[in-house]
């Protein structure tokens, strides 16, 4: 009973996330114009080039994890880029009034997401 509740959860974790990414790869690279311009406020290096890496790899990785491909390493490589992206995108620790509050807001939930990334990678070893 209990291995099979935990494969129940496995699958919707996976599921839930591998899409998550889909989508938000699928709508980074539809609304690349404006990710680019994002990062370019935000001096990051070659902005059009890492956008369009941001979301391949969002589309990519997700596609992976939905299939059940390699759960643990692919886990562990969202987690990576999830802290990666936050880094660059919400640097909390840059900014001042609203806009701190709200990319501290994002980051705290990214950590989380982390979190739960890299508890599927470690349910999936």
């Amino acid at each position: 009973m209990q291995a099979d509740l935990q494969s129940m959860l496995i699958l919707a974790a996976t599921v839930i996330a591998g899409s998550a990414f889909l989508v938000t790869g699928m709508r980074m690279h539809a609304n690349i114009d404006t990710v680019t311009g994002i990062l370019a406020a935000k001096g990051i290096p070659y902005p059009r080039f890492v956008a369009m890496s941001g979301a391949a790899i969002e589309v990519f990785l997700g596609g992976l994890m939905i299939i059940g491909v390699w759960l643990p390493i692919i886990s562990i490589a969202l987690a990576v880029f999830v802290l990666a992206a936050t880094a660059m995108v919400h640097d909390f620790w840059r900014q001042t009034g609203v806009q701190r509050e709200t990319d501290m807001g994002i980051a705290i939930a990214n950590l989380i997401m982390v979190g739960g990334l890299l508890g599927l990678a470690a349910a999936t070893l």
